[in-house]
């Protein structure tokens, strides 16, 4: 990817333009487009299992769809990014036996990195063997810059319908997840995604405050940004 990098030609360019939303929707497609190769192309690409397709009842077909992109570079002019932030969202744990080098090769080099949970299934064994092996490997024994987004949060709203109940479900979560990976309980960010786009979308504030999404992005507009130089020399310090 860095040899690539300084090649831009040979790169493929999508015009992004923030003024219309349909061109954005447009170009934004390309992140999930497909195409159709050879099974042989894409058993040697890594893209394709014939355990995994022979449990959905898929036995050698002579043609397989995969990703047509395998790595997709996004200039957006957001204010945070305007102030030297740089985003990386590798693939997840289901992704690494293929693309293991996008994740695992890039977490030294990240001066801050936020791992996502499940709120309805809290650390689970692959989780905690990730967060060992690779993240507190990769960034030391310092917890700053370190954060933990514990996600859909939405999905506790409809079987606990009392307040407090709910409060204290997000509370209890929080607290088991800190002591699992022993970490600060306020570097962690219960939140609804889902909920928070949706907000957004509608100009809800009521469900906006209620996805719990405002701490995350303070957390990310003032201390990260804030600490980016304590951040960095703690890195080199450490390298």
């Amino acid at each position: 990817l860095a040899e690539f990098k300084q090649k831009p030609e040979r790169w493929i360019h999508f015009d992004l333009d923030c003024n219309s939303p349909k061109q954005m929707q447009e170009a934004f497609k390309e992140l999930i487009a497909t195409k159709k190769v050879d099974r042989q192309l894409a058993e040697k690409l890594g893209l394709w299992n014939a355990r995994d397709a022979a449990a959905q009842g898929i036995v050698n077909p002579e043609i397989v769809e995969i990703p047509c992109w395998r790595h997709a570079l996004i200039s957006f002019p957001h204010p945070l990014l305007k102030q030297g932030l740089a985003i990386i969202d590798t693939p997840g744990l289901n992704a690494l036996g293929t693309e293991p080098e996008l994740t695992l090769n890039m977490l030294p080099g990240a001066q801050a990195i936020i791992f996502v949970l499940a709120a309805d299934t809290g650390v689970t064994k692959s989780d905690m063997e990730m967060w060992l092996t690779h993240i507190c490997r990769a960034h030391g024994e310092k917890t700053q810059g370190l954060a933990v987004v514990m996600n859909k949060i939405d999905a506790m709203w409809d079987d606990l319908d009392n307040t407090n109940d709910y409060e204290d479900s997000i509370k209890s979560q929080v607290a088991a997840s800190a002591a699992i990976l022993k970490i600060n309980e306020n570097t962690i960010f219960p939140v609804s995604a889902k909920q928070a786009l949706l907000a957004k979308v509608k100009a809800d504030d009521a469900l906006f405050k209620r996805s719990r999404m405002a701490p995350l992005e303070n957390y990310l507009a003032s201390d990260i940004l804030n600490q980016k130089r304590n951040i960095l020399m703690g890195t080199v310090a450490r390298d």
